[in-house]
């Protein structure tokens, strides 16, 4: 491989992936985060506790 077909490849790598990146740049978080929304459980959302019939009070006993 000579070196003229190395710079041939640079050259084409970024003909094509410079245009690729700026154009993704824009529609990529969107892309994100719709992704992350449809797959991964939002972190803001607490679970549900257990449900308590009286108000929960330090026990002065044992600290």
């Amino acid at each position: 491989m000579n070196i003229t077909d190395i710079i041939q490849l640079v050259v084409l790598c970024a003909i094509i992936f410079i245009p690729l990146g700026y154009t993704a740049h824009r529609w990529l978080p969107r892309l994100n985060a719709a992704i992350r929304l449809m797959f991964l459980r939002p972190r803001y959302v607490k679970p549900a506790g257990t449900l308590r019939r009286h108000s929960v009070k330090a026990n002065h006993q044992h600290d």
